[in-house]
């Protein structure tokens, strides 16, 4: 995250807290905090605790820090999409380079069919 956008996320902050201030030092400070954060995910993260009625006073940068916890279902059905999509995948490319049966096969299998009946 860079600067700018720690500035970004405080406007939006004292949007939700106007009592919260902030200087260009505490902005150096949360920008040191939170420079590995993606933007998006402090901004979502800032709109849900903004949001909770619990949550009377300004965030602290590690509450915009948290990353979304993953639990073995979320992992489970990702798993299952990603081998859904290698499925559908592999039989494109299975599609595009099928041909079909030759004459002589098809004339096999009617020859077949007849002695069946």
């Amino acid at each position: 995250m860079t600067l700018e956008e720690v500035g970004e996320l405080f406007d939006k902050i004292v949007e939700f807290y106007p009592a919260f201030t902030g200087d260009l030092s505490k902005m150096e400070s949360w920008h040191e905090a939170l420079q590995d954060v993606p933007f998006p995910l402090a901004h979502s993260n800032l709109m849900k605790y903004a949001t909770d009625p619990d949550n009377k006073y300004a965030p602290h940068p590690g509450a915009l820090a948290k990353r979304p916890i993953v639990t073995d279902i979320e992992r489970y059905h990702e798993g299952m999409k990603k081998a859904g999509e290698l499925t559908l995948q592999t039989n494109e490319l299975l599609h595009e380079g099928a041909v079909g049966p030759t004459e002589e096969q098809r004339r096999k299998v009617r020859e077949l069919l007849e002695q069946q009946h």
